[in-house]
């Protein structure tokens, strides 16, 4: 048999599966979402509060927040979380799912495949950036193909100090930031406006056309405070007046380390050449990516 697993033989062990249990969707306000809610508050797999951070983070309301699992009895026996997201590629709009928080009661999980199979019917982008290693093997099986991505740390020493450079203004007014965005940054703007992260954009004083849209969290990593970057409207032009805005931003933000992931180099907007910093990379999973499809963390739970 081949490394991923021939179409006839996964619908032998999906229709073999579903003699004892059943595979429905979550969707928000119903009867199933209370049953599933219930059932991720009582399991100890995963901590709730950290699935409940990610699942309010749902940008497509016609489409379920995740898929559970059902015994016999009707019990919720597992879940997988789902965050869908519509982006465009050569001016056509793509469907995305992030996979997250896949827990499977002991005694269900040989049956775990059950939740990937709505999804693997689907003509979807489908990304896994955070599965848990007993997961790897199986999503491989599934046609997920393993890529890198990297994590970067950088610290910005004089976080007293004044401005470097009065040219460029930090402002977070919604209603100055509407006025400046395109067409698609508005949306992304629109999708994360009432979650608790960061919105600002830096506008060139000098040129008023010039900006760059930027949304982060602010994440604690072994005790330290960080400013998570996901969302860079304008990566060159970021990296390359970093020096001259670093200080407004760490003092806006009262925190001096900075993050950010990303896939390739050119998405690097953290200058390389600083004295303490620190770069490493991770698996991450990807299924039915197009060849001009440029991936990030944006819809995904990488973003804390």
């Amino acid at each position: 048999m081949n490394k991923n697993i021939n179409k006839d033989f996964f619908e032998k062990i999906e229709q073999r599966a579903k003699r004892s249990l059943m595979v429905e969707e979550v969707n928000l306000n119903t009867q199933l979402y209370n049953e599933t809610i219930s059932y991720l508050k009582k399991q100890k797999y995963i901590k709730f509060l950290e699935i409940n951070k990610i699942l309010t983070n749902n940008f497509l309301s016609n489409y379920p927040f995740g898929y559970a699992i059902k015994d016999n009895n009707n019990n919720v026996v597992g879940f997988m979380g789902t965050i869908f997201s519509k982006k465009i590629h050569d001016n056509e709009e793509h469907v995305y799912c992030n996979i997250h928080s896949w827990i499977v009661d002991r005694a269900y999980r040989i049956n775990s495949f059950l939740l990937l199979t709505p999804l693997l019917k689907k003509k979807i982008i489908l990304t896994a950036f955070t599965p848990v290693p007993s997961l790897v093997g199986l999503l491989e099986k599934f046609g997920f193909k393993k890529i890198n991505i990297n994590y970067k740390i950088i610290y910005y020493f004089n976080l007293l100090s004044p401005k470097e450079n009065n040219n460029f203004t930090l402002e977070k007014s919604d209603k100055i930031i509407r006025k400046k965005l395109n067409r698609n940054e508005l949306k992304i703007y629109e999708n994360y406006h009432k979650l608790p992260y960061e919105k600002f954009i830096i506008t060139n004083n000098v040129d008023s056309t010039k900006y760059i849209f930027v949304i982060t969290s602010k994440v604690k990593k072994k005790g330290i405070n960080m400013l998570n970057f996901f969302y860079i409207s304008n990566i060159l032009e970021f990296r390359r007046g970093w020096s001259k805005f670093r200080a407004e931003i760490s003092k806006e933000f009262k925190i001096s380390f900075f993050c950010q992931y990303f896939f390739n180099d050119s998405d690097n907007a953290l200058p390389s050449n600083m004295f303490l910093s620190r770069k490493k990379k991770k698996n991450i999973f990807v299924k039915n990516i197009l060849s001009n499809t440029k991936l990030d963390i944006l819809y995904s739970d990488l973003i804390e």
